[in-house]
């Protein structure tokens, strides 16, 4: 009697097995709680392309949709990502606070109410033109690009007008001029001017290589570029002179604050002048903490310049306060 029931036992015993697992992996279903995910806020590949500043609130914004932002004046900070994960080029923010982001593949988005992203498409669909600068002057938005790409639009942003340049050339930066006009840094050594609002646009050509960007201090404008291209105009811009490189670094920005001049761009190239007319007197600046990457962006605070590239710091007197680190 016993040998019959092991035997018995020892033939159900592989499909009570089954049985049990098929109940298993139809009725039980696991549950798991994995740890929480603590993103750093900086990551390898970050690399940062522009900034805005709006009373204690900073933005920073670069490769991969990163988008990091600050409201203490940049003592703390978190991270987000645009939606598409495209490079994003420039930042802009209005006095009332609407805030625009421009970049790769003609993308532009727009700030919502509750702190959303709406993209827009203001060059359609298929658009191609990269879009690399986004600035907000005199009541309205202005964004350019490449393909001649020239957008303007209201101070909320919701209505845009395309005034792009009939020509395959590439716009790097738009500013204010000296007396209510509008400069464009452009590829080619071409520096376009208007002076009906973008309307029309004067074209001049300053050398063969590509201006970054333009900065006036009253009706000293200076031009930078490529290959340490640097151009001086004294007359608001009427006209423009050569000045000697003082590097042969690519230089990408430059600005004026308090009583100096300065310029920064590729490899670690910062230099300050306290020229009012900087054609001499550019010195290497090599504040501490600052490394060999590139930097391409120079805004002017109430606290200083904010420095923008691979590193995010504020220039302030002779030292460079870095805002963004690793183990923040």
């Amino acid at each position: 009697m016993l040998e019959s029931t092991l035997s018995w036992a020892g033939r159900l015993s592989p499909w009570l097995i089954i049985g049990a697992l098929s109940y298993a992996a139809l009725f039980i279903k696991p549950t798991v709680n994995p740890p929480p995910l603590n993103q750093p806020l900086l990551e390898t590949r970050d690399a940062f392309f522009d900034a805005e500043v709006y009373d204690q609130h900073v933005w920073a914004v670069g490769q991969n949709g990163a988008l990091l932002e600050s409201l203490d004046g940049g003592k703390s900070w978190s991270r987000e990502e645009v939606p598409g994960r495209d490079n994003l080029q420039g930042i802009a923010v209005s006095p009332e606070g609407t805030v625009v982001v421009v970049g790769n593949q003609g993308r532009l988005w727009v700030k919502q109410a509750d702190g959303s992203w709406k993209e827009q498409l203001t060059l359609g669909e298929d658009a191609v033109a990269k879009l690399l600068d986004v600035t907000f002057i005199d009541g309205h938005f202005w964004v350019v690009g490449e393909i001649g790409t020239l957008l303007r639009a209201d101070a909320l942003a919701r209505q845009w007008q395309q005034l792009s340049i009939d020509e395959d050339i590439t716009l790097n930066s738009i500013v204010p001029g000296a007396n209510d006009d509008l400069w464009i840094a452009a590829e080619f050594g071409r520096l376009l001017h208007s002076v009906d609002h973008g309307q029309t646009w004067q074209e001049q050509e300053l050398g063969s290589e590509s201006l970054r960007a333009v900065h006036f201090n009253g009706p000293v404008g200076v031009a930078v570029g490529n290959r340490g291209g640097f151009y001086l105009s004294e007359n608001a811009g009427a006209n423009w002179r050569e000045v000697p490189a003082f590097t042969e670094e690519h230089l990408y920005d430059v600005t004026f604050h308090q009583g100096r001049w300065i310029a920064t761009g590729d490899r670690g190239a910062l230099y300050q002048s306290r020229e009012t007319v900087p054609a001499r007197g550019w010195q290497r600046w090599n504040p501490e903490g600052l490394d060999k990457s590139y930097h391409s962006r120079l805004l002017n605070t109430d606290r200083g310049v904010l420095l923008v590239g691979k590193q995010v710091g504020l220039l302030s007197a002779d030292e460079l306060q870095l805002l963004i680190k690793e183990n923040q």
